[in-house]
């Protein structure tokens, strides 16, 4: 009996230590993890005068288009607001950018991650008052080094002469660049936004007998100008034709080509060729 009385402490014991254990630390709440590194070097450039600067960079999970928001980028955003309202004639570009470890395309009509970034931080300033006609967006792209700053933002007057002008991207003024064609030749190779803006266009065009699809072919300056000419307008007419077997009657539609006369960036990057390898979609 003198031997089994210790023995039976000790399993009771046992018992209320694996009970407090299991309670207690098990349940305990998990150790939360360690925020992404922010860069503090975000901010506004007003015709080359910083009237922003030191905010936190905004961060983007891989392939994801919606920001991890901090109440520092909530203030940023805040303060773009105020400076947007009190300068009216101003407008706002929106760069997204995207590392070339992340897929290019993105739900939605927009043809890139980049885009589908820049286009959810626009989402968030009208969302605070900012007319949506007020802010223009692009993109850029290079090295996975480029997620850690991902969004860029830029003041600018509509009639101001600027290296890279900023493309629409609405519904009735639409751009996607030449990713949809097979490399440097003019066979149409709709990408899934394109399609997806595509079908919209064609419900939109049979519940709109009075508009009409403008489709304008721009290329950049590689070759001389009756080339250039001749390469748009083959593109357009592609897609064009790629629209008709939707079901878009002809007499909605319309094939232009502006060669290589209206540049929205400089040819002397891949990148700024890439832009202005461009279709765009106009729809009035």
């Amino acid at each position: 009996m003198k031997i089994l009385l210790p023995i039976l402490a000790f399993v009771v014991l046992a018992l209320i230590a694996r009970w407090w254990y299991v309670n207690n630390l098990t349940t305990a709440a998990p150790k939360p993890e360690t925020e992404l590194p922010r860069l503090k070097t975000l901010g506004l450039n007003d015709h080359g005068e910083m009237v922003l600067s030191g905010y936190d960079h905004f961060v983007f999970d891989r392939d994801a288009t919606t920001p991890l928001l901090n109440a520092n980028n909530q203030t940023f955003l805040d303060k773009i607001t105020l400076h947007l309202v009190q300068n009216p004639d101003l407008l706002l570009n929106i760069t997204g950018c995207f590392g070339s470890d992340e897929m290019v395309a993105t739900n939605g009509i927009y043809e890139n991650i980049g885009l589908g970034r820049a286009n959810v931080v626009r989402n968030l300033l009208v969302e605070r008052g900012i007319a949506f006609e007020r802010i223009t967006l692009s993109f850029n792209t290079g090295t996975p080094e480029l997620r850690k700053q991902p969004i860029a933002f830029n003041l600018y007057l509509s009639a101001q002469g600027v290296d890279f002008v900023p493309l629409a991207y609405t519904f009735e003024d639409m751009t996607f660049s030449d990713e949809s064609f097979a490399p440097k030749g003019v066979e149409f190779r709709p990408i899934l936004p394109l399609v997806q803006y595509a079908d919209s266009v064609r419900k939109y065009l049979a519940l709109h007998k009075d508009k009409k699809l403008n489709i304008i072919g721009h290329t950049d300056n590689a070759t001389d100008a009756k080339t250039s000419l001749a390469l748009g307008k083959t593109r357009a007419q592609n897609v064009m034709r790629y629209f008709r077997e939707l079901g878009i009657p002809l007499d909605q539609m319309a094939a232009f080509t502006d060669g290589s006369r209206h540049p929205v960036s400089s040819n002397d990057t891949e990148v700024g060729r890439r832009r202005n390898r461009r279709i765009n979609f106009i729809i009035e």
